[in-house]
């Protein structure tokens, strides 16, 4: 094959060791040569001299071929995009195989128009065409999806951040109100003294003053996180006594403390100046020490110690509380995300979310060990500039 004079020998050894069918045919597509690859890609067995190429291929797309073949041999006009059909191999494997008709030329010989058809299977690249494709859509629809989500989040934290400003309003009234009842209830002491019912408005009423105060306690937690998503807390730093400072926020909490509780301050190093935001070392503190209490039984200590050298800032907060439970303690830094064994009391789930972005703010990591019904300790490691 390929042995016609308008070939050398050396030629067409080369072309019939081509993977590619490679065919020489006339300008009417009828085939003057051949390699032998072309043979086992039209699934034919004999000569194919002199044989229309459209009538090897499958039926239903001779005449599109025909067309194509047709417009290739316009020499002037631009190169046309190859021409694709589907067949079956002999194990009934469907195959993709491309055919290129765009290379034509005038023999010096005889002047007769010739072209070389190039015939590939391409149902490797097809396949890999069509997984890339799916790729692109799935990676189209996972962007989709997390920009739905990404929107969601926004409206869902624009939503918190207004509705915690609009009730933090009528809760400071409900409060004063409070108060002022108080006042004229006590205007007259001795009335006041002899009423029947002075201890049951006296139970409700700080009933009242500590629902508003953890409600209003849950709206700055609302606030906050709402403030740090979108990235609108300002840090202030300022030099200051972190020895004095933690001593401060824990005299804060002793009136919080339950029955024969008791928080034990240790600051282990002579150096005490930091520069850091006060503020929002506050929150942080406050987070920790009201979670230790709330979570440590009466009778039981809260432990903080502290210490700064050259490199870092370092805070600990232990308790000797009720414990995380292991399968929960990679969820602890999750929003709204509650331990199975702190249901029953009273939180957000959002403190210790927050608590990490501060923290994140200040140049620091916040980790912790626990061990379930002995207790847990917070340590908060803060670099220093």
């Amino acid at each position: 094959m390929i042995e016609n004079h308008i070939y050398s020998g050396k030629l067409a050894s080369v072309l019939n060791s081509v993977f590619h069918g490679v065919l020489l045919t006339n300008h009417e597509g009828i085939i003057v040569d051949y390699n032998k690859s072309s043979l086992q890609l039209l699934k034919q067995t004999t000569n194919l001299r002199d044989k229309e190429l459209s009538d090897l291929l499958p039926v239903a797309c001779k005449f599109k071929f025909e067309r194509y073949f047709e417009k290739c041999q316009n020499f002037e006009t631009r190169k046309y995009k190859q021409f694709e059909y589907n067949c079956f191999s002999d194990t009934g494997e469907l195959r993709v195989l491309e055919l290129d008709c765009n290379q034509n030329f005038i023999s010096e010989e005889d002047s007769e128009k010739y072209t070389i058809c190039v015939i590939r299977d391409i149902t490797e690249r097809k396949n890999v065409e069509e997984e890339l494709d799916l790729q692109k859509h799935d990676k189209i629809e996972s962007i989709d999806r997390l920009e739905g989500k990404q929107e969601l989040n926004d409206m869902k934290s624009r939503f918190i951040t207004t509705a915690s400003h609009e009730f933090r309003t009528p809760l400071a009234g409900i409060l004063s109100s409070i108060d002022l009842i108080e006042r004229y209830l006590k205007v007259d002491e001795d009335l006041w003294s002899q009423f029947v019912h002075k201890s049951k408005v006296e139970s409700h009423i700080l009933k009242i003053k500590t629902s508003i105060k953890t409600l209003t306690g849950t709206l700055n937690q609302f606030l906050s996180l709402g403030q740090l998503e979108e990235g609108r807390i300002d840090y202030n730093e300022e030099e200051f006594d972190l020895k004095e400072t933690l001593q401060n926020f824990i005299d804060e909490f002793v009136p919080l403390l339950k029955k024969d509780q008791v928080i034990n301050f240790e600051f282990k190093t002579n150096q005490s100046r930091v520069h850091l935001d006060k503020n929002i070392l506050r929150h942080v503190m406050n987070n920790l020490l009201s979670n230790a209490i709330k979570y440590t039984p009466a009778g039981k200590n809260v432990e903080v110690l502290s210490f700064v050298n050259d490199r870092e800032i370092q805070i600990s907060v232990r308790d000797e509380g009720m414990g995380i439970p292991p399968e929960d303690q990679n969820n602890l830094f999750r929003r709204f995300f509650r331990a199975k064994n702190a249901t029953n009391l009273q939180g957000t789930g959002l403190g210790l979310n927050i608590v990490r972005k501060y923290v994140t703010l200040m140049n620091g990591n916040i980790s912790f060990e626990s061990k379930e019904g002995v207790g847990t300790v917070f340590t908060v490691k803060i670099l220093k500039k």
